[in-house]
């Protein structure tokens, strides 16, 4: 069995590490500036403010952490490697609570809706965390781990809180469990409170089943429509599970008809995945020919999230083997001066099959420190400070782009926003747009004085030493 969970932890491993490289792009800096606020009170020691701090509605524990962690290491490896931590710890987790059985684990190692997120810049990968946490108290005996979970659980999320209480009814103790952790959680009631009754919370668009069945099946292949039935299976053998994870399912259904969730957004479904494995290895106790459909499915389920990550790292490795309009751009820039990155459109937020060469240029193992600004950060391209260099993200046009302060502002368009350039508004202090690759740049005005081979962007065939290409993430 240690051999077996060794294993499964290094496969584990492998797959949400390919995904943390997948997912070093631009996104991963908007999720990070959510945080700022927490950041800036603990700068600043407003330690009040910081256990205070929101995000939407998101209790504080995450942005705690996520600033701390920026405090020690300001490197955006800190932030999608603590993610990846969290959702192998999860695994981890699941190994210590099934000791008799190494199906529940694998199954939440390969799970597609746990790779999906588990090396993202939010605190779902921590939920889960939290939950298999839970889970191992309750199968294990332990009464104040247990009661741990539940606070932990509302102080990383609302949701997570309520299934960790779900948990904790099953235990004999579960009225001293479920006090102690329900006092633990006080200090969040009160703008859980308001931020309910906020119809501002309460805006996201209604549910369309079709599209929300056809938009997970695209991302997560029709292997859960396979597992579906057979979790009816394991009822028998996990009672426990089966509870939890129709409530959780219920919980979830309640926010998206209540407008708090989005139906074409599917976070949440990280946190039914404890439950789900639990009651898989159930039905494969019950029946030994299903069994053997669960192993198969769960091990086709980590090729196919391996193939998929693969070939992304392969995509970008391979474009950071041609000049780009950020490798001009690099390569004329110097501290000082601003760096303007603007993406086309794409998918929407929630789909993480997207990833970024570009952004592959700037290493997530560097410092990259944000510039607070006293803006909201999404409305001015997330500022951070990259070699000296100021570094703004923007995924659609906006105003703030013609406003970037300083006199040297170098500007990329890739992606799609290299088709429409007249969407950008005009920056007093730049000159044309020139091409390079796929991209189109800009860069400042060369004054008289300046030397116009400063300002031309670099010749691949006939520069002899082309910036190196960081190797990101």
């Amino acid at each position: 069995m240690r051999t077996g969970g060794g294993a499964i932890l290094i496969l584990a491993a492998i797959l949400r590490l390919l995904r943390a490289g997948v997912r070093w792009e631009e996104w991963s800096l908007h999720y990070a500036a959510y945080n700022l606020p927490t950041l800036e009170a603990l700068l600043t020691g407003d330690f009040v403010h910081a256990l205070t701090s929101w995000v939407g509605l998101h209790p504080p524990l995450y942005p705690l952490l996520h600033s701390a962690g920026s405090m020690v290491w300001p490197a955006p490896a800190s932030w999608l490697l603590f993610s990846v931590a969290a959702s192998l710890g999860a695994v981890g987790f699941m190994l210590a609570a099934h000791p008799r059985s190494l199906l529940p684990a694998l199954l939440l190692a390969t799970d597609p809706v746990q790779l999906h997120y588990a090396a993202e810049v939010n605190n779902y990968p921590l939920s889960v965390l939290v939950l298999a946490y839970g889970w191992w108290a309750l199968r294990r005996d332990r009464p104040v781990h247990l009661a741990v979970s539940i606070v932990l659980g509302f102080w990383t999320h609302l949701l997570a809180g309520g299934i960790a209480l779900l948990i904790a009814v099953w235990h004999p103790r579960r009225w001293l469990i479920l006090g102690g952790g329900i006092a633990g959680a006080l200090p969040l009631f009160t703008t859980a409170w308001s931020l309910g009754l906020d119809h501002g919370s309460r805006n996201q668009p209604p549910i369309i089943m079709e599209d929300s069945i056809r938009d997970a099946i695209d991302r997560f292949t029709i292997g859960w429509i396979v597992m579906l039935p057979l979790l009816l299976l394991g009822v028998s053998r996990a009672k426990e599970a089966a509870t939890t994870w129709a409530g959780a399912l219920a919980a979830w259904f309640g926010m998206v008809a209540f407008g708090f969730a989005a139906p074409h957004q599917f976070p949440y479904a990280c946190m039914l995945g404890v439950f789900a494995a639990a009651l898989l290895g159930g039905a494969a106790e019950r029946v030994r020919s299903i069994g053997m459909l669960i192993w198969m499915v769960a091990l086709v389920r980590g090729l196919w999230g391996f193939g998929g990550d693969a070939a992304r790292v392969q995509h970008i490795v391979s474009d950071l083997q041609q000049v780009r309009g950020i490798d001009t751009v690099l390569g004329l820039s110097l501290p000082g001066d601003a760096i303007v990155l603007v993406r086309g459109p794409g998918p929407p937020d929630d789909d993480k099959r997207r990833s970024s060469p570009t952004l592959w240029r700037f290493s997530p193992f560097e410092p990259m420190e944000a510039l607070f600004t006293g803006v909201r950060p999404d409305l001015v391209g997330q500022p951070r400070l990259w070699r000296g260099r100021r570094l703004y993200t923007f995924s659609n046009p906006r105003r703030a782009i013609a406003e970037i302060p300083g006199e040297h502002i170098f500007t990329v368009l890739y992606d799609g926003a290299q088709h429409n350039p007249d969407r950008i508004d005009d920056h007093p202090l730049q000159g044309p747009w020139q091409s390079v690759g796929p991209d189109l740049w800009r860069g400042p005005i060369p004054s008289v004085s300046d030397s116009e081979a400063t300002l031309e962007p670099v010749d691949e065939e006939t520069d002899e030493s082309p910036p190196d290409p960081p190797l990101e993430d």
